[in-house]
Parts: structure tokens; C-alpha cells; sequence
């Protein structure tokens, strides 16, 4: 049966397993037969407590969900699960050692995807969490697309998907990419451990490294930096740069831009005569313009008699 990924992600958002493990078989495995791929980026806290409860009931209460894939049963869910069992053997438990699991074929987009929509069923992400689930997300479906698995109806972005999946919003989704894409390492570490939020965080990010680091520092001594401050900062900081744009704008309307070579320097005040006519050429009259007419024809003539080479424009 084909991989139909947008009933799949239906079924996520909905909060569906049995849909998402359609036509998945069950099968009994040894733990350490089963290929952790490193696909999960997610936190694998309270392991311990876990454990302790699978030993409790005597074993899994929910089957690994897997994914075979070049002949290889690869963990697509119940990383948490798989951890806990392996602390239970190492503990000498070694009854724990086979597990129930389910499995289906997959191609490795296929299997990624799966992780992923795993994972949404699993709620108690730390924002950090969120951003990284975007991010593969995010990757999972541009591959998707490149394989036909997924195709987006005219103004659907995969954006748009994401968010829907994660049951947030696209500017959210925009704000952990932002934050990926261009946080500050320290910027990053305190969004990890929870000391700075998702809102501060994205705003930070649109600021230089060095700014970034210092808001860091500041957070790190104890600070309480809010959100609309760092925004604040991030509005100072465009102004500041429409400011210099502007300037430099001006310096560049009243400088020749002929003076870059010793041979332009000589031709500096024709090429600025000719710049000064293309921005006021409307207010010409007819006997100027006639007058340019025959210049032109002029210049040409004697281009051809002296077998010139053209040397550009002012344009």
C-alpha cells in the first residue's frame, strides 16, 4: 500500500496512533537487534521512573514501533521505552530482554517521517525540543516533496504543515527557525535549559553576534530581560542601519563613481554630465535634445574613423 504521508500527518495532528500504525505487524525482538538511528533529537529525561514502571507491570505496555528498512528493523518510536529496557538488562533483568514491537517497510524519508509523527503524540517537549522537531520536520518534508511522497496544492507551504502538525502556528514555527538558523551558541544554551523563552529567544537572534552574546551575559548574571526589550533593541538596531544606508546613499548620489581607475579620473567630469542629463533629461527642450542628437552622431563617427573600442556606460 502506497505512503499516504497527508492522511499520516491528519492522523498525527489528530492525535490517531492506530491510523499512523495501519498496516504495521507485530514481531518479538531482542532490544539490541533493533537499530537506533539518531534520528531522535528529543530529551530522554525520567528514564529511571520508567524503568521502575515497566518492571512494575512486568513489560512494555505500549510495542516499539519500527521501521525495516534495507532489511534492518530501525526504532521509529519508544526511544524512551528502548532506554528504559536496556537499563533493566543492565541491571541483570534480563527477561525484559525481548520486546513486543511493530513493524512496517520503509524507504529512509519514509522512516524519518514516522519518527517525527511518533513524537508529536508525546506533549511534554521542552521549547527547545519544539524547535529541533520543526527543524526535522521541516527537512522531512522538502525530501518528501522530492520523492512525489508529498505534493502541496497551490499556497500551501510546508511551513504551513509544520505548524499544523506541531499544533502551533506558522510564526511560531517561524520564531524556532529563526532561532536555529541564527542564535548565538550562547543565545541557544539558555533557550536549551528553559532560562530564556521562545518570544526573547527569536527576538535575539536578529541581532548581532556580539549583542547577542552580551544579552547572554546579562541573562547569565541574573538579569531579567523581557521579550519587548530585546525587540526593542532589534527596532534601535534597524534604524540605526536605515540611517547609515541613508548616508551613505547620499554620499554616493553626489561622488562620481568614475573615480576608481586613473583613466576614469580623466573622463570624471563628462561622465558626471552625462549621469546629471540621465536624471534631469526631462527637462530638456527641444533644441537640446537636437543638440545631443548631433553629438551622439558625432561621437559615433569618429569612433568608427579612429577604430575605437567601446568602454561601457554610465548605467
Amino acid at each position: 500500500m502506497g505512503f499516504d504521508i497527508k492522511s499520516i500527518m491528519n492522523a498525527a495532528t489528530a492525535g490517531v496512533a492506530e491510523v499512523i500504525e495501519k498496516d504495521f505487524k507485530e514481531i518479538r525482538l531482542d532490544y539490541e537487534k533493533i537499530v537506533v538511528t539518531g534520528q531522535n533529537k528529543y530529551s530522554m529525561d525520567e528514564i529511571e521512573e520508567l524503568a521502575a514502571g515497566i518492571e512494575m507491570v512486568g513489560g512494555l505496555h505500549e510495542p516499539l514501533i519500527l521501521g525495516r528498512v534495507n532489511g534492518e528493523y530501525w526504532l521509529a518510536s519508544g526511544h524512551r521505552r528502548r532506554a528504559a529496557i536496556d537499563m533493566l538488562v543492565q541491571g541483570g533483568a534480563d527477561n525484559f530482554r525481548v520486546v513486543n514491537c511493530r513493524y512496517k517497510d520503509m524507504t529512509e524519508t519514509e522512516f524519518q517521517l514516522h519518527v517525527l509523527i511518533g513524537n508529536t503524540f508525546n506533549r511534554h517537549y521542552t521549547d527547545y525540543d519544539k524547535m529541533i522537531e520543526a527543524e526535522e520536520w521541516k527537512k522531512a518534508l522538502k525530501a518528501a516533496q522530492k520523492e512525489k511522497l508529498l505534493i502541496l496544492e497551490r499556497g500551501e507551504r510546508v511551513r504551513d504543515y509544520v505548524a499544523r502538525i506541531m499544533g502551533t502556528s506558522p510564526a511560531v514555527v517561524g520564531d524556532y527557525n529563526r532561532i536555529n538558523k541564527n542564535a548565538a551558541q550562547e543565545i541557544k544554551e539558555q533557550f536549551k535549559e528553559g532560562v530564556i523563552g521562545v518570544t526573547a529567544a527569536a527576538a535575539a537572534s536578529q541581532l548581532p553576534q556580539e549583542e547577542q552574546k552580551e544579552i547572554a551575559d546579562r541573562v547569565a548574571a541574573g538579569e531579567d530581560i523581557k521579550a519587548q526589550e530585546i525587540r526593542d533593541m532589534v527596532d534601535a538596531k534597524k534604524e540605526e542601519e536605515k540611517e547609515k544606508r541613508s548616508i551613505t546613499e547620499q554620499k554616493t548620489e553626489h561622488m562620481s563613481d568614475t573615480d576608481t581607475t586613473e583613466e576614469e579620473k580623466k573622463n570624471a567630469r563628462r561622465l558626471h554630465a552625462l549621469k546629471m542629463l540621465e536624471k534631469y533629461y526631462i527637462y530638456m527642450s527641444d533644441e537640446e535634445v537636437g543638440i545631443l542628437e548631433r553629438m551622439l552622431e558625432d561621437c559615433k563617427r569618429r569612433k568608427r574613423e579612429y577604430g575605437l573600442e567601446d568602454v561601457g556606460s554610465t548605467i
